[in-house]
């Protein structure tokens, strides 16, 4: 614990210092207002939930896919990871703790699009099931923060990291169904959705802005838990293998 609480005030002084890992919160609002306007224009009441969910989880990925996975990407690069390998304490939990700090920033796109909303358009969803909102939001940050440890640790794996990591956008949101539910995809892609943990913390918040019950809540909540967990082992053995193998194969300086 301690050196994961360790990594969170790294992270956060990093980024007080480096402001440039907030620019998602500047590139969001751009696309809370496109989102928001086609809706709103088009006369689909049914969808401004999706028009307001939508910018919000889109955000929380890109810190995952760019700051988050850049914690670890760019200590390579910089030279600083070697370091980090020759210190007595494990390496693991530092990096979670910084992940962890970038990732609960992630909900600030969230604000942002409400406030936009509001103040633009004169419209803000309403919320029949708080509880089940903010859980499915909490959840979602958990298996965020797992995934981005999975993905740093792959992309270490490849010199050319930063064309898989522009790859892990689009195709995400399409399968996560942020906008479009799942269920006016394509058939043969349905099934894929049912890995990616976006699609069912989507599911749940959009059903929490219903008035009747939501179904399965309990059942739901665990897949995202699930998902993030599965993410955060395998993150976890996989930057073990990959820094190991460095180690073997003499490609660190110091460690």
């Amino acid at each position: 614990m301690r050196l994961f609480l360790t990594g969170l005030r790294v992270q956060f002084e990093v980024m007080r210092r480096q402001p440039d890992h907030l620019l998602t919160l500047c590139t969001l609002p751009f696309t809370a207002v496109i989102l928001l306007s086609v809706v709103l224009h088009s006369a689909r009441p049914d969808l401004v939930v999706n028009a307001f969910l939508a910018p919000a989880l889109m955000g929380l990925w890109g810190f995952a896919t760019g700051s988050a996975v850049e914690v670890v990407t760019g200590d390579n690069w910089s030279g600083t990871l070697e370091p980090g390998m020759a210190a007595p304490g494990a390496l693991h939990p530092v990096y979670l703790g910084r992940i962890a700090a970038v990732m609960g920033l992630g909900v600030i796109p969230l604000g942002e699009t409400w406030l936009l909303g509001g103040v633009l358009f004169g419209v803000t969803p309403t919320i029949h099931h708080p509880w089940v909102f903010w859980a499915a939001m909490a959840a979602s940050v958990f298996a965020m923060t797992g995934t981005s440890l999975l993905m740093a640790a792959a992309l270490l794996l490849s010199r050319n990291g930063g064309i898989y990591q522009n790859f892990l956008s689009f195709p995400i949101y399409v399968l996560s169904g942020v906008m479009v539910p799942v269920s006016y995809l394509p058939e043969p892609l349905r099934p894929f959705s049912h890995l990616v943990f976006l699609s069912w913390a989507a599911d749940l918040m959009r059903d929490s802005a219903s008035p009747g019950p939501v179904a399965a809540v309990g059942w739901r909540l665990l897949a995202v838990v699930v998902l993030g967990v599965v993410g955060l082992v395998a993150g976890r053995l996989l930057l073990a293998a990959v820094l190991r193998r460095a180690r073997e194969l003499g490609t660190v300086r110091y460690a």
